[in-house]
């Protein structure tokens, strides 16, 4: 008796809990509080690339020195204005004037024996033409003649190098422009015997300025010249400045094995607030429009999960390059619409075809009709 209460009971809750299930398996629907949506709206879009680099002068000269020698005086330091052919330093010239003197002496005593050489010549040659002496004695003097000609020139080519040697004992600025680096200080030795060193830096026409940024070279194909470019520095958080694309080194590097190319900016710094040396964010506009239809990136993204899909319309899709699919919400179905991409950005796509504007797309399932998944 007691088993037959038993059985009886379980399939009372059997049927209970069939019934229930079937009342609420008919009660589960979707409504468009399930969803999240944007509509198709008007807007702009503006696809641009990214890259950083560093600002510095258009044209930088290095000024050095060809002699070695003492540094003597030093006429410029950072920040100056300079002209072209302004002394900016003086090398210590005892020495170089003694090498010029010894040149100098060395060329005077070339010249008087090569009038030695001419007198003697001529005379044998008046003899020989007398034929008083063999031919041999002429051809003597006239080799005699010739080599000393030829120590007048060598010593002439020696003086004019000591000469010139003690003109670059006077560091002049081969530009006008401002000094941006130093790296002497009186009474210290230069040496120019291995390579010249660098003594000064001047930046010819700190008024305009250069951006070298690297661009990977997934995005390089955009670049051309002549685009517009926004940048900010860091010292000027709030100030968006603006460049021009001037040119694109075919030389790459590469980077964390990322192919990287430069491309040149040309910047406008009539403010003088842009230094030498600073960080520049970059942003290159590769193209914008105004005032099309577009959608929300994250619309694309979007995709049914496993519960939702058994209420998602099926349709056989076949997408080309230019389309996209995204998911309208109709009369407690989700309906899978196809359309034609335009123009994209990080934050937007452009809706060339396929969707009207005012069209409501999902972007994300709230479960529960209010409560986000967690």
């Amino acid at each position: 008796m007691k088993k037959k209460w038993i059985v009886l009971g379980l399939i009372v809750a059997l049927c209970g809990a069939g019934a229930y299930y079937h009342h609420n398996k008919k009660s589960i629907t979707l409504k468009p509080t399930s969803f999240e949506m944007t509509a198709v709206a008007k807007g702009n879009i503006k696809q641009i690339v990214t890259a950083t680099g560093t600002i510095q002068p258009i044209n930088t000269i290095s000024v050095g020195t060809q002699v070695s020698g003492i540094v003597e005086k030093v006429l410029a330091d950072y920040n100056d204005e300079v002209k072209e052919g302004q002394l900016l330093a003086q090398l210590d010239t005892s020495v170089l004037v003694e090498n010029r003197n010894d040149a100098n002496a060395r060329l005077e005593l070339a010249k008087a024996k090569q009038r030695i050489a001419k007198l003697n010549y001529e005379r044998i040659e008046k003899l020989y033409k007398d034929k008083l002496i063999a031919k041999a004695s002429l051809e003597e003097a006239e080799i005699e003649l010739a080599t000393a000609d030829a120590n007048v020139l060598t010593a002439q080519a020696d003086f004019n190098i000591a000469e010139r040697n003690y003109g670059y004992a006077k560091i002049t600025s081969p530009v006008s422009g401002t000094i941006i680096s130093k790296e002497i200080e009186q009474g210290q030795t230069v040496a120019a015997s291995l390579q010249t060193p660098t003594l000064f830096l001047v930046a010819e026409d700190l008024s305009k300025m250069q951006i070298e940024a690297y661009i990977a070279e997934a995005d390089i194909g955009s670049i051309k010249s002549d685009m517009p470019v926004t940048f900010t520095v860091d010292s000027y958080p709030s100030d968006t400045f603006n460049g021009v694309v001037r040119q694109i080194r075919l030389s790459p590097t590469v980077v964390s094995n990322v192919v990287m190319y430069t491309v040149v900016i040309e910047v406008d710094n009539s403010s003088r607030k842009l230094l030498p040396g600073m960080t520049a964010f970059v942003s290159i506009v590769i193209e914008e429009r105004d005032n099309v239809l577009r959608l929300p990136t994250s619309a694309l993204q979007y995709k049914p999960n496993p519960f939702v899909k058994k209420f998602v319309d099926t349709i056989k899709v076949d997408l080309k390059p230019n389309e996209a699919m995204v998911y309208r919400f109709e009369k407690g179905r989700l309906v899978p619409t196809v359309f034609q991409k335009g123009l994209t950005d990080t934050s937007w796509v452009e809706v060339a075809g396929g969707l009207k504007e005012g069209t409501e797309i999902i972007t994300e399932y709230i479960q529960g009709g209010g409560k986000r998944p967690r």
